[in-house]
């Protein structure tokens, strides 16, 4: 009996060194192919790496998911929901500890891929077809968005940071969990959601547009723009600030831009 665990414990000492050696290699080439000094930016290879590892991550899951009877692929949008969440939440966190102007004020659930993580739970809770349409559209074009045109404080960040890690790693894992509803089958296209898409993001603009007001008004948040509807933050909303400089009004566009696109990707699926 000793000898058997003695020949046990033996084989788990193989068994780390060998897993830490190759861990080493694998560290090896990361640090190779991505080096310590390497900064990201939109459509660089550290860009490129996170897009590849949301593809990757959206195969993988679907693959799993779809070996799961239908109530069971629900649950696991819903667990999957709620580590996201999480995750989150602990980035938000580190942000507020990192950085000067992170408050709780600056850190309301307003933007349109914080609501898309709530909406994903609830969606996965209650079933509801309209949730999960605005999950798989405007939550993955909302994520993809963030991806190409991300906030200033994150533009040529170091690839190797926490700030970066949380952004990217997070948006992915939204993607994924949007795209789910459809990939698992638990949503059936409905053009319908496009005008039910159009005119959530309406509400959900106006809504946040007043809550800015209100921040700013009182001072709890002098800088508040969720859902970017006091000023552009991005070169994409730049543009269209350019054009039509008035807050909230200038994202007018934004609104019928999500309805046809809603429109053409239910009418494509």
């Amino acid at each position: 009996m000793m000898t058997d665990l003695f020949y046990i414990q033996v084989s788990y000492v193989i068994f780390i060194i060998i897993a830490f050696n190759d861990i080493m290699r694998l560290m090896k080439l990361l640090y190779k192919l991505f080096p310590k000094d390497l900064r990201i930016n939109t459509f660089n290879k550290g860009w490129w790496f996170y897009i590849g590892l949301t593809i990757v991550g959206l195969i993988l899951f679907s693959a799993y998911g779809n070996t799961l009877p239908m109530e069971e692929r629900r649950k696991l949008i819903l667990i999957t929901s709620i580590l996201e969440f999480i995750f989150l939440r602990f980035y938000k966190h580190y942000m507020m500890r990192t950085h000067k102007d992170y408050n709780y004020f600056t850190d309301l659930p307003c933007y349109l891929c914080n609501q898309s993580t709530i909406m994903c739970i609830i969606a996965a809770l209650t079933n509801n077809t309209h949730l999960m349409a605005f999950c798989i559209i405007l939550g993955t074009g909302g994520s993809l968005l963030a991806f190409t045109f991300p906030d200033k404080c994150l533009v040529n960040q170091r690839f190797y940071s926490v700030q970066t890690f949380g952004f990217y790693f997070y948006h992915g894992l939204l993607i994924v969990t949007c795209l789910s509803f459809y990939t698992l089958g638990l949503y059936k296209p409905q053009l319908i959601d496009a005008l039910w898409n159009a005119l959530m993001i309406l509400v959900s603009g106006i809504i946040d547009h007043i809550l800015n007001v209100i921040l700013v008004k009182t001072g709890l948040n002098p800088i508040a723009n969720y859902d970017f509807t006091m000023y552009p933050d991005n070169a994409f909303l730049e543009k269209l600030y350019a054009f039509y400089p008035k807050p909230l009004l200038y994202l007018i566009p934004v609104v019928f831009i999500c309805g046809l696109l809603s429109f053409v990707i239910l009418l494509i699926l």
